[in-house]
């Protein structure tokens, strides 16, 4: 009895746990994501806001030199919750390379463009 008792009481946590252990999904990035950029060989900042919808999206970006410009691009996610950005830009590209929190409601990762830069980048869902 003591055994049935303790296996009840274990399940809510082991069903838990198994959830926040869930693997990605490309829908996980379904949303509007807030993203910080900076640009390590240029110097600057930026920031885009972004809609995500079936592995698609569009935002606009705002650069730290007042420059901004509309985007559009296509995320995926793996099962280990790696997630690729491919950003396209009036005048260019950039490629994100980027890991998912445990929560799915943030990342951190680099990213590169077709002018040669790169840097770091993170971002949150809204």
């Amino acid at each position: 009895m003591k055994m049935k008792k303790l296996l009840l009481a274990a399940f809510p946590v082991a069903l838990f746990s198994a959830q926040l252990q869930a693997g990605c999904k490309t829908p996980d990035l379904n949303g509007t994501w807030i993203m910080y950029q900076s640009n390590l060989a240029e110097q600057h900042t930026g920031r885009c806001e972004i809609n995500v919808a079936r592995g698609a999206f569009t935002g606009h970006c705002v650069m730290g030199h007042h420059m901004e410009f509309d985007v559009t691009g296509t995320a995926s996610v793996d099962k280990n919750c790696s997630a690729s950005l491919q950003m396209d830009f009036s005048g260019g590209s950039s490629t994100f390379d980027l890991q998912l929190a445990r929560n799915k409601l943030a990342f951190v990762g680099q990213w590169s463009n077709t002018f040669g830069t790169g840097g770091i980048s993170n971002g949150v869902k809204r």
